[in-house]
């Protein structure tokens, strides 16, 4: 689950889109095609900024203008049509030869944009252009829960113990009774075949994280469901780390996520500082919470 911070709601994953992965309604005659989301290599470590730094910033995002606000630079949206988001005010922003989609009064289009920041502010110091494929390392990047299996093998390959309890029916029961424990820290599915957009139990191992006593959580994920499973060791629980999330993530324009299979907490800020992931590391200990700048400092 991903939050956007600011507006005090929590989505699910589909609700939101990552700016530059908007439809094609309204479309423009001429307008480039939308640019796919991709990390994005810098000469700053997740593009953290030293004290002190007055320079430039380049990224890969949506501009919106709509009849509530100006052109802003946005890096996530919800996934209406016309999308809905907010993000850094463009004052010198101009349409002028730029490809866009409208509908209903609001205006969008995907960009590379380049400029510098004061508050909430992003002042282009050069003009914008349309994104093309070519500029995908500019983009925010999609985060997905990998699929590993930290567990051993067991003898005779990964399969289930009780075929008759391998059901969707079951899986659902003992999904939901481990993440009512207080000291669930995490779960993911361990992918034995290739991904077909199914779920299917037989083709899946369960992976769960816990603080507290494994074999007593794996006696009772056993009693509800018969497939294969692994239950393995964290440090905090997932209830921990949300409300570090809280505590953490909470200013306007921050998106956040915890990633179950390391246990980080990852925080995305427009601008990211040195001197922050300093003092969050001093809270909460090196490697809890990983700080990433949204705009790729460039001077």
């Amino acid at each position: 689950m991903r939050t956007l911070t600011g507006t005090g709601a929590v989505f699910a994953a589909g609700l939101l889109l990552f700016a530059g992965d908007v439809g094609s309604a309204g479309r423009d005659a001429g307008a480039a095609p939308t640019a796919p989301s991709a990390s994005a290599p810098a000469a700053y470590p997740r593009n953290l900024i030293p004290d002190g730094y007055t320079g430039r910033f380049r990224i890969g995002a949506m501009v919106l203008q709509d009849e509530h606000h100006g052109p802003q630079l946005c890096v996530a949206a919800f996934t209406s049509n016309p999308p809905q988001c907010g993000g850094l005010d463009i004052p010198n922003w101009s349409w002028d030869g730029l490809p866009s989609e409208t509908a209903a009064a609001t205006k969008w289009g995907s960009y590379v944009l380049i400029g510098t920041v004061d508050g909430t502010t992003f002042r282009l110091t050069e003009p914008a252009r349309a994104a093309t494929d070519d500029d995908r390392g500019l983009f925010r990047q999609r985060l997905w829960p990998g699929s590993s299996i930290p567990c051993p093998t067991p003898a005779g390959g990964w399969r289930p113990v009780d075929p008759a309890r391998t059901t969707h029916e079951a899986f659902a029961a003992a999904y939901g009774m481990v993440n009512a424990q207080p000291d669930y820290a995490g779960s993911w599915l361990g992918r034995l075949t290739p991904p077909d957009g199914t779920n299917d139990p037989d083709k899946v191992v369960l992976v769960v994280r816990f603080t507290g006593d494994l074999a007593r959580h794996e006696v009772e994920i056993r009693a509800a469901y018969g497939g294969a499973i692994c239950v393995t060791a964290a440090e905090r629980s997932m209830a921990e780390l949300t409300r570090i999330q809280v505590d953490e993530a909470s200013e306007p324009g921050t998106t956040s996520s915890v990633d179950p299979v390391t246990g980080i907490l990852g925080i995305e800020v427009f601008v990211g500082t040195q001197a922050r992931q300093r003092e969050l590391d001093a809270r909460y200990g090196p490697g809890v919470i990983v700080l990433t700048g949204l705009l790729i400092p460039i001077d």
